[in-house]
């Protein structure tokens, strides 16, 4: 009888260890995306908005800036980057563990609106799962095209004046999604879209957060209209995340792929 309590007790430990190692502890990632470059993109006028048929309306509250670089002067942030967490391996397809209370997928609409011939988000990150609403809150009739690698992620509607339009069943791709308004063709947008809640959209000074990210070896991934640094910074920037604790990673200079 002896004999068989302490072999599975043996049993026992190895068991439990093994359950210890599988238990997933989490942290916090954050950092500030700046401009790398020495000199600072100005955001100008885009001539062609005084060309369309809807120039009143386009140029009523001033001119429409060019978003391809929005930097601020100060602290050069990189405003409306894409930031994300990939497992440490970066070809790896394996899924992220994720935080119990963020498993679900959130039941709030991601909106983005037209108000004044410019996409209000310039950029967007959402889940897989959740809708799209492309509002038209203008006078004016836009239409929203987004194209993505996936053909469910592919469409073009019209959005009439004061109207709106749900874009459903949107799948998570490995690039941001581009959305378009061929009415207003120099207006131009990005959609983050994820099978996962690790993603960040940078703020105005260049600052993100990712919270109740897996704790252990992970990299964050930079996306401005292009990679961070041009095809190599699809591996992204190796981070651990510490378990109860935040990451810092600091600084990230971005430096956009060369002409």
């Amino acid at each position: 009888m002896k004999r068989f309590t302490i072999a599975a007790i043996a049993l026992a430990v190895p068991l439990f260890a093994a359950n210890s190692v599988m238990a997933q502890d989490w942290g916090t990632i954050k950092g500030r995306v700046v401009w790398g470059p020495k000199d600072i993109p100005v955001q100008m006028p885009i001539e062609k908005v005084k060309e369309n048929g809807d120039k009143a309306h386009c140029l009523k509250d001033g001119p429409v800036l060019d978003e391809n670089w929005v930097v601020d002067k100060k602290s050069r942030g990189l405003r409306w980057t894409l930031v994300w967490l990939i497992n440490d391996d970066f070809k790896s397809k394996a899924p992220l563990p994720i935080h119990p209370k963020l498993a679900k997928v959130p039941e709030d609409k991601v909106v983005v609106d037209q108000p004044v011939c410019a996409f209000i988000p310039h950029a967007l990150a959402m889940r897989e799962g959740q809708i799209l609403v492309a509002k038209n809150s203008s006078p004016v009739p836009h239409n929203i095209k987004w194209t993505g690698a996936n053909t469910n992620n592919m469409g073009n509607v019209t959005v009439p004046a004061g109207q709106e339009f749900a874009i459903k069943n949107l799948a998570a791709e490995r690039l941001p999604m581009q959305i378009e308004c061929n009415f207003h063709p120099w207006m131009k947008g990005y959609v983050g879209i994820f099978s996962h809640p690790y993603f960040a959209l940078t703020d105005a000074n260049g600052n993100f957060e990712i919270k109740d990210a897996p704790a252990g070896k992970y990299r964050v991934v930079v996306w401005n209209t292009a990679y961070n640094g041009g095809a190599e910074g699809r591996k992204g920037i190796e981070v651990t995340v510490p378990a109860s604790k935040t990451a810092d990673i600091g600084e990230i200079q971005f430096m956009p792929p060369k002409e």
